[in-house]
């Protein structure tokens, strides 16, 4: 178990975009399906630490937006960007 927590400690150093992109190429390893059973499930183990991992960062960076887009009052405001269109 010892090389499982390093290599989930060393996906945390990651940039956003290098997880991604390292998911990206486990799922296209899984799609081509030449892989041996015990490969393809390793590959599958490594797709869900990694989509656990890029959504934690999304929660991260979601909580990160209400706290700086939260009034005076505590609640949360949403605002249109220029050139919205609502119609």
């Amino acid at each position: 178990m010892p090389a499982k927590k390093k290599e989930t400690t060393n996906r945390q150093g990651q940039s956003f975009e290098e997880a991604m992109a390292e998911l990206e190429e486990t799922v296209r390893k899984l799609d081509e399906g030449d892989v041996p059973l015990e490969e393809s499930l390793a590959a599958f183990e490594k797709g869900v630490a990694l989509v656990r991992l890029l959504h934690g960062r999304l929660d991260a960076v979601q909580e990160k937006i209400d706290e700086l887009t939260r009034g005076a009052d505590g609640s949360l405001s949403t605002k249109s960007f220029e050139g919205e269109d609502d119609g």
